[in-house]
């Protein structure tokens, strides 16, 4: 046979045996250099293609009904003239729905007039040329012309993976003050917003504003004959409204409410205390005696503060500063901004690194003490990379102990695992080659790790039926290590292609998809690899170990 000539002049020379060594080698650092050089890109999952997505708006407090009204007009008049969009729903001053997404994105606490949220829907996958992710991000910077009134505009699209609140979460703890902390929040989100991969930045802290307050005069109602309750439901209703009653009809599947407020005229001209002093006397209450008497006559109008929202995380107080990634990983322009953090603040702070990626800062003025800590997907991804890395080492470990217990053998079981590692070539070649043939970064995913482990079992059994098979033809037909070695990998060389090519044809159907693609990726590349890793690599290991596994 051709393939066992083949092995056994290999293992006859040296010098090829050191060749089959060295490219290798060689192959393994090209294969890991393809991480830092940003060839191959690590994420937890790729993005989820999906039928809808979301708009929230949020602009600056004190802000009116009106004003985000006018907004969120702006951005359904762009979004319904394009192709895609289906319908789209908008919600002033509360949540949406609940989805996946907005189930830890705070949508439930959402009732500011401030804020507003757009359901977004498009058409089905089947009937577009282009991912729902490809478009969200072909329109951010469009819908960005209506940021009016300093309004905050972000595009939420449902989550692959677990619902985070955003892909990346920079918590700020520390400060003397909540004005301190909001401050260095906001020196933050400048380093992130110059990243060209993030967008949709925003700090979540209020802002002191200014607003007026309506005080009934307890003595002047008292008075006027006018009772508490009275002056109370009058404001109520003019201004909030009620639901009265409902009205039951056939065709109707509920019951239709009745909801009795003032129209627009209820809305003041200006955000002054004379427009509302005389939008309220407009409104006269009739009191026991029968006189009519004006509401501005019984109430005061303060103008007022209204201190910020505080917000904690086990029970200390801190800020979050949110971004998202647009056709990135969150890892690669987290390491950026960390590298700009350390270059630029260090001027006025004394940084140190702590936990990984986390920062903490001390003023060398005012000695105010800051902490980052990074959370969201970014936490999730580092989390899932590091248990599964921490899975991979321990299925690595137990086949080489059971391996010392089959061959009482430590070299030859270091070498059974060195062959099934390098199988990573592979997988990470797998991912080159598939990143280029597709329209979107194909990035090296938790399932393409969880493939990885997966084919370790395999890579072992092959270098076992190999090193079995040379035992046996040496015990029985008398041949010497390296003939027994080079014909018992040429006859093992067709059980293992079929299965090879087993797990090449199952695993295509897995290939294109969104989120396990990597999966299918991963174990394609990795065993074919393990195929010329069995046929060339293990002979050339496991050459010299043989002798002492003969005299067990």
């Amino acid at each position: 046979m051709k393939l066992e000539k083949f092995i056994y002049s290999i293992l006859q020379s040296p010098s090829k045996s050191l060749l089959v060594y060295a490219i290798a080698l060689g192959l393994f650092i090209l294969s890991v250099a393809t991480f830092p050089s940003g060839i191959v890109k690590a994420k937890m999952l790729p993005s989820k293609d999906s039928n809808t997505f979301s708009v929230y708006i949020d602009l600056k407090d004190g802000s009116s009904t009106e004003q985000t009204r006018e907004v969120g007009s702006c951005i359904s008049k762009i979004l319904i003239k394009k192709d895609l969009v289906t319908n789209i729903s908008v919600f002033i001053g509360e949540g949406q729905p609940l989805d996946f997404a907005a189930l830890v994105k705070q949508s439930a606490l959402k009732d500011k007039e401030s804020q507003a949220e757009i359901i977004v829907n498009i058409k089905k996958a089947n009937n577009r040329d282009i991912s729902s992710y490809n478009f969200v991000s072909s329109i951010r910077e469009e819908l960005q012309e209506c940021n009016k009134y300093e309004a905050n505009i972000k595009l939420i699209e449902l989550p692959a993976g677990p619902p985070v609140l955003a892909s990346i979460v920079a918590e700020i703890y520390g400060g003397n003050s909540f004005e301190s902390r909001r401050d260095f929040a906001n020196k933050i989100a400048t380093v992130l917003k110059k990243q060209k991969t993030l967008v949709d930045i925003d700090v979540m802290a209020d802002k002191k504003f200014e607003k007026f307050e309506i005080v009934l005069n307890n003595n002047k109602i008292i008075k006027s004959g006018v009772s508490l309750e009275q002056v109370k439901n009058t404001i109520y209703i003019a201004y909030k409204g009620i639901e009265l009653s409902v009205v039951n009809e056939k065709d109707s599947q509920s019951q239709i409410p009745i909801f009795l407020r003032l129209d627009n005229h209820r809305v003041f001209k200006s955000n002054t205390k004379n427009d509302i002093l005389n939008k309220l006397s407009l409104l006269k209450l009739i009191n026991k005696n029968g006189f009519t008497i004006p509401l501005s006559e019984l109430i005061e109008v303060r103008k007022v503060i209204k201190e910020p929202t505080l917000t904690s995380k086990n029970l200390t107080p801190m800020i979050n500063v949110i971004a998202e990634t647009n056709k990135d990983s969150q890892i690669y322009p987290l390491l950026d901004v960390r590298e700009k953090l350390l270059e630029n603040f260090s001027k006025d702070f004394d940084v140190v690194k702590s936990d990984m990626l986390n920062l903490e800062f001390k003023n060398t003025t005012t000695n105010e003490y800051f902490k980052l800590v990074w959370d969201g997907e970014l936490k999730v991804t580092i989390d899932t990379f590091i248990d599964l890395g921490g899975a991979f080492i321990i299925a690595l470990v137990l086949i080489f102990f059971l391996m010392v217990i089959y061959y009482k053998s430590f070299a030859l079981s270091g070498g059974i695992v060195l062959a099934s590692f390098i199988s990573i070539i592979g997988v990470i070649f797998a991912h080159v080659i598939m990143d280029l043939f597709t329209r979107d970064t194909f990035y090296l995913t938790a399932t393409s790790l969880i493939g990885f482990i997966g084919l370790i079992g395999i890579n072992s059994r092959n270098s076992t039926l190999i090193i079995d098979f040379t035992k046996q033809l040496i015990e029985e037909k008398n041949l010497t290590i390296n003939e027994a070695i080079a014909k018992a990998t040429a006859t093992r060389s067709k059980p293992i292609i079929l299965t090879v090519l087993t797990m090449v044809f199952a695993s295509s159907l897995l290939a294109t998809d969104a989120v396990f693609g990597g999966l299918g990726v991963a174990l394609i590349g990795g065993t074919l690899i393990s195929y010329i890793v069995s046929m060339f690599f293990v002979p050339v290991i496991i050459k010299n170990q043989i002798k002492k596994i003969l005299k067990n």
